[in-house]
């Protein structure tokens, strides 16, 4: 049963993807959920670079026929009313709603549950391509892109969007590294942004010597956060890189910056069957001189493989959620201190400014003890 929406109305913030700045406040209608659909009430929204970016005006693509977008990706709601036909959620119930759909083309790959893997390029994502997101006080989203969520996992919920993001790009590197014949034992994650503490905890979970590098302080937040979880923390203006890689080389590198010079220093610190996962994506242009050479030899004779990682499947936020669960136990009150900050709706421009030692700002959509 759904309630009686017509010209109800929630508060949202919208950005005109292509201008600059022009993200802002407003009132947007209110949806109806159709067959196979839900209502969410919106809880929280975590802000990433891809929003910062969209605000910016540099990426986005509102939904067809529409001049605007809501933003907002990273998000946790609970379900307020279900549609025709819903069967197996209820009412009350918390859940994280997946962010990329299919596309309409149904390609083999979205066929098959990975649209993450898109063969057509068509696929939509909520708040970024096609779909608005959920920077708004309630959402409408079909009903089999939802994962449920533990109330146990009310407090750091939030994360588990940005963990799937890890969860594949490390699944991409295991299945790369020649596991039959032997184990990798070391990582180096570049960058201490959320991506990046999000994949040296699941590398430390799955028991590898993992060492975070970044150009803060040594007893600086972040790095003072990683090194709780018995991970080595590396500042690269007092400690290059080159001086601290292993004899061996680092099994994995996970890079997790999208400044593309130091993605060739990372490739450089790459070991035999070594597997360099990329996850960040940045604008602008960086001029460099790299010797290819070398670096193409390294990659053939050593067996190297670098990949690209972005999006992910079910089964992803379904690990993520898992590990966060794991979390959680293994290293108390960790995940909390991810959310460095919560912002009022109100207030939701002081979470797209960044600071040096926040890891996630979020803004919240609706009290926190809403059920």
């Amino acid at each position: 049963m759904t309630p009686d929406t017509n010209n109800a109305t929630c508060r949202a913030i919208v950005v005109t993807p292509g201008v600059a700045s022009s993200e802002r406040l407003a009132t947007v209608a209110r949806e109806m959920p159709k067959t196979g659909q839900v209502d969410l009430h919106v809880l929280e929204v975590g802000i990433c670079g891809t929003d910062i970016e969209i605000a910016s005006g540099s990426y986005g693509q509102p939904p067809l026929g529409h001049q605007d977008l809501v933003p907002g990706h990273e998000s946790l709601a609970i379900i307020d009313c279900l549609g025709p036909g819903v069967q197996g959620l209820s009412v009350g119930q918390l859940v994280v709603p997946i962010v990329r759909r299919p596309c309409p083309e149904l390609c083999a790959a979205c066929a098959s549950g990975r649209w993450d893997l898109c063969l057509t390029g068509n696929y939509q994502e909520h708040g970024i391509k096609g779909l608005d997101g959920f920077l708004r006080e309630f959402a409408v989203v079909d009903a089999n892109a939802l994962v449920s969520i533990p109330n146990t996992l009310r407090p750091v919920a939030v994360l588990v969007e940005p963990l799937t993001i890890v969860e594949k790009a490390i699944e991409e590197a295991e299945m790369a590294y020649p596991r039959r014949w032997a184990q990798p034992h070391t990582a180096l994650v570049t960058g201490a942004g959320p991506v990046g503490i999000l994949a040296a905890l699941l590398l430390r979970q799955r028991g590898l010597d993992v060492s975070v590098l970044d150009q803060r302080p040594a007893d600086s937040p972040k790095a003072q956060l990683v090194q709780r979880a018995g991970i080595q923390y590396i500042d690269d203006q007092k400690t290059p890189l080159e001086k601290v890689v292993p004899a061996a080389g680092f099994d994995v590198v996970v890079e997790a910056t999208g400044y593309s010079p130091l993605l060739f220093r990372a490739a450089r610190s790459l070991g035999r069957n070594g597997v360099l996962v990329l996850t960040g994506v940045t604008s602008g242009h960086h001029d460099i001189t790299v010797d290819s050479d070398v670096l193409n030899v390294s990659l053939v004779l050593e067996n190297q493989t670098i990949v690209g990682s972005v999006n992910a499947a079910r089964h992803h936020y379904l690990a993520a959620v898992a590990d966060l669960a794991d979390w959680s136990d293994r290293w108390p009150g960790l995940t909390e201190q991810l959310i460095t900050a919560r912002h009022p709706l109100d207030q939701f421009m002081d979470a797209y400014q960044k600071s040096p030692d926040a890891v996630k700002s979020v803004i919240v959509m609706a009290p926190r003890g809403a059920q």
